[in-house]
């Protein structure tokens, strides 16, 4: 690396131009699109394709309903005059664009962008580049959408609003995209660690069934004709109203809704306020950079301690008879079975996929079943509804058996295991899991609401061990059949490596 510096008085070091910088964004931009292209190439990307051509429509009608409700909102605030109300649109995209970001992870790429660090490149071309890799992800592109509909809808009610709408627009969607970027990398920073990866599982946990309870409980929809609790929320945000007002969404509406009032210099004084936030958000997240780009590792290997590592066994240590080998697994089984049933055990305990949709669904019938309890009403689905609600959460792991191995999946070909006692403690897990939720489900309903009559638990049962055996088989065989393999980038990384000097 000692090549790399820029001294233009040295004719065996050149000066790094603005040529080879353009060449390298080039070089990243090919990368991407051939790591998007050779996707469909390999094996099952005909069926990929096939899925995104039926999702992406599905996904851009959900989208387009906050969009236009974003552009049709500000239409009329500004043309009723009511810009007052500015910050519920604002607030409301903010909240989208962190809704989108939790739940439409971004596409998992088979190259990992830290690895251009080894080619010649400075710290500002490599956050530049960590910056515009992944821009154009699903949460930046609805969330950017929403706000030039808003600013359209301004701008149609109020032309003379329009130029300094769509400055205050931009910043703020700038500072949105900082921010999304910021708190990603940090998240990762922190859940590098096990214990604060398992303290951040269950806050997602609680807070997305907090959120369901809340909605539940005070949206005036599921009421039916009892006490509405809407307006509790109404005092509660009236209360933290003057913060909220401190804060992006916040500012960003109050410098539009000042400068229509002609208040230029509480206008002004709210752009340089959600600006300096954006930059705050920058600095944090080129801070982080800043870290990695120096060599910072946040495997969670890196972070563990040296007590829990794994130890290389000592010379005089003899190995256990071969005969013990079977004798001491869980309830009669093989010991290999039985430490693959412990391995999938931990696996449930650190997935938060796995916890959240085996609590969930437990969690949404114990609210419906209070409220059915209460209203006094009975019906025979009920419980068979319920269970297969819960059947979803847990079913659709069976699809991906090994993806929670990871690159773990490299010593069941290497050790004397056999890959059907592998799968048979994935489907063990699968089906005790659904059986517990059965019984769960059962017992929520006898004590919330009415006991379901026999006939129909039965059946119920029944099916479930039928789709239970019949989802693990096509399960099994999709994990088998479905592998995943590299993407070749030899062209892109070609270039990048040319533009040394």
């Amino acid at each position: 690396m000692a090549g790399l510096t820029n001294n233009a008085s040295d004719p065996r070091n050149p000066t790094w131009t603005s040529a080879q910088s353009r060449a390298q964004f080039a070089a990243l931009a090919q990368l991407r699109w051939c790591i998007f292209r050779n996707a469909f190439r390999r094996k099952g990307g005909v069926g990929e394709l096939i899925a995104r051509i039926l999702i992406v429509p599905v996904i851009a009608v959900i989208a387009i309903f906050p969009i236009l409700g974003a552009g049709f909102g500000a239409y009329l605030l500004a043309s009723t005059d009511r810009l007052a109300m500015l910050s519920a649109i604002t607030w409301g995209v903010f909240l989208l664009w962190q809704l989108v970001v939790l739940n439409i992870s971004a596409p998992g790429l088979s190259f990992d962008i830290n690895t251009i660090i080894r080619f010649p490149l400075s710290f500002p071309r490599y956050l530049t580049a960590r910056l515009f890799f992944g821009l154009l992800s699903a949460a930046n592109v609805i969330g950017t959408l929403a706000l030039i509909a808003a600013d359209i809808g301004i701008g149609i009610a109020k032309p003379s609003l329009a130029p300094w709408t769509t400055l205050v627009i931009f910043v703020f969607a700038l500072a949105n995209i900082f921010f999304t970027r910021m708190a990603i990398t940090w998240v990762e920073r922190w859940l590098s660690t096990r214990r604060a990866s398992e303290i951040f599982t269950a806050l997602i946990i609680f807070g997305s069934l907090g959120f369901q309870y809340i909605n539940l409980s005070f949206n005036p929809a599921f009421q039916n004709g009892r006490v509405n609790k809407f307006p509790v929320l109404i005092k509660i945000f009236k209360r933290l109203r003057p913060v909220a007002e401190l804060l992006p969404p916040g500012l960003a509406a109050t410098s539009i809704v000042s400068s229509a009032q002609a208040r230029h210099f509480n206008a002004i004084a709210s752009l340089l306020g959600l600006a300096a936030f954006g930059c705050i958000f920058l600095v944090i997240y080129a801070w982080r950079m800043n870290r990695e780009f120096h060599g910072e590792n946040l495997s969670r290997v890196a972070h563990q301690p040296l007590a829990t590592r794994a130890r290389s066994p000592s010379r005089t240590s003899r190995p256990a008879p071969a005969t013990t080998a079977s004798t001491n697994g869980l309830l009669g089984m093989s010991s290999t079975l039985s430490a693959c049933l412990h391995k999938e055990l931990i696996y449930l305990r650190r997935n938060t996929n796995q916890l959240y949709g085996f609590i969930a669904p437990l969690f949404m019938v114990s609210i419906f079943a209070s409220r059915i309890g209460a209203s006094g009403t009975s019906d025979s689905l009920i419980f068979p509804a319920a269970v297969a609600y819960s059947l979803l959460g847990v079913a659709i792991l069976s699809y991906n058996g090994l993806g929670m191995d990871g690159p773990g999946v490299q010593f069941y070909f290497v050790s004397p295991t056999r890959i059907r006692d592998v799968f048979l403690a994935k489907n063990l897990i699968g089906f005790l899991l659904t059986l517990i939720e059965f019984v769960l489900i059962f017992g929520i309903l006898v004590f919330g609401a009415h006991t379901p009559p026999p006939l129909i638990a039965v059946a119920t049962l029944c099916w479930l061990l039928f789709a239970t055996f019949t989802n693990g088989a096509i399960g099994n065989l999709r994990s088998l059949s479905a592998p995943k393999k590299s993407t070749c980038r030899r062209s892109a990384a070609h270039r990048l490596r040319n533009l040394a000097p």
